[in-house]
């Protein structure tokens, strides 16, 4: 597991809200009208077909032409209509690797409870946490409501939300499943002790990924924080033309960290992983000052 542990920078969050294009939710509609974020130290990359890309600006300038992101046969409306045909099971949110679960959520609860330790994350009473890509619920169930009084869930795909509607009846305190995309989820400010955020990032664009993380920031209580758990690649990017999503590097990650006002504050993989083709980090960002192909959706 790689433990990225990040705090905000104050200088980079001003950058950020003085910018042409202001964060918000859903605003990746035209590529002409976005401004594009600059991500350095990444050259190319490449897609699951074996298409090259010279550029991150070239890949995206491919993958957003022709239709609105959000559209049925955009960026969004295509990795929805993937997991739609996708079984609202374990082993189907886990791409077939449902044996994985037990070892994921070990890892990713002990990795939980270092950030505790370490005074990384402090947990207020009562405490709340949201899981963001949530798919049938599985991590919700598994650890997020064994930790935490109210746990949230963010899904846009319908069936997977009902199947954790009905697996976490009576368990989650009262939490709100949202059936929304995190492109177009805006969530209260000072609300949550922990925001969770598992093998659903590459569905997002860069510039929502950056205006998703905005926002995280500014939904964290004081001492809470942001765990990303992302499979990764060793250079440049992957493109899954099948789910649309991308998986990119760690200092494709890192850039876009910068771009949304975090720093990484600690870094860990996943270490017990079986067989794991792409690396898995798990990376937890923070407010400051001090209070994961894409990978399966959980």
């Amino acid at each position: 597991i790689l433990l990225l542990a990040v705090e905000a920078s104050d200088e980079t969050f001003c950058s950020l809200k003085s910018s042409a294009r202001t964060p918000k939710a859903g605003t990746m509609a035209e590529e002409s009208k976005a401004k594009r974020i600059k991500v350095d130290g990444v050259s190319g990359g490449e897609d699951s077909q074996g298409k090259q890309y010279s550029s991150i600006d070239e890949m995206w300038k491919a993958e957003l032409a022709g239709a609105d992101p959000s559209s049925q046969n955009g960026w969004y409306g295509k990795g929805v209509k993937y997991w739609e045909d996708v079984d609202a099971t374990v082993d189907g949110v886990l791409g077939g690797f449902g044996t994985v679960t037990d070892v994921d959520l070990k890892e990713s609860h002990d990795f939980i409870k270092d950030l505790q330790k370490k005074g990384i994350l402090n947990i207020t009473t009562p405490s709340r946490t949201v899981d963001c890509g949530a798919g049938i619920g599985r991590i919700a169930e598994g650890m997020l409501t064994k930790l935490f009084d109210r746990c949230d869930l963010v899904e846009p795909v319908k069936h997977f939300l009902d199947k954790a509607r009905e697996r976490l009846t009576g368990q989650n305190g009262g939490g709100t499943f949202y059936e929304l995309g995190l492109q177009d989820w805006e969530p209260e400010e000072k609300s949550y002790d922990l925001i969770w955020v598992q093998w659903v990032i590459g569905h997002l664009t860069d510039e929502d990924f950056a205006a998703f993380f905005h926002r995280c920031r500014k939904a964290l209580k004081p001492g809470g924080v942001i765990v990303l758990k992302e499979n990764t690649c060793k250079t440049g990017f992957i493109v899954d033309k099948d789910d649309s999503s991308v998986t990119r590097s760690d200092a494709y990650l890192t850039g876009l960290f910068k771009s949304a006002g975090m720093d990484l504050v600690a870094k860990k993989y996943q270490e017990e992983f079986p067989q794991a083709p792409i690396p898995i980090p798990l990376t937890p960002e923070r407010k400051h000052p001090r209070q994961g192909t894409a990978g399966p959706l959980s």
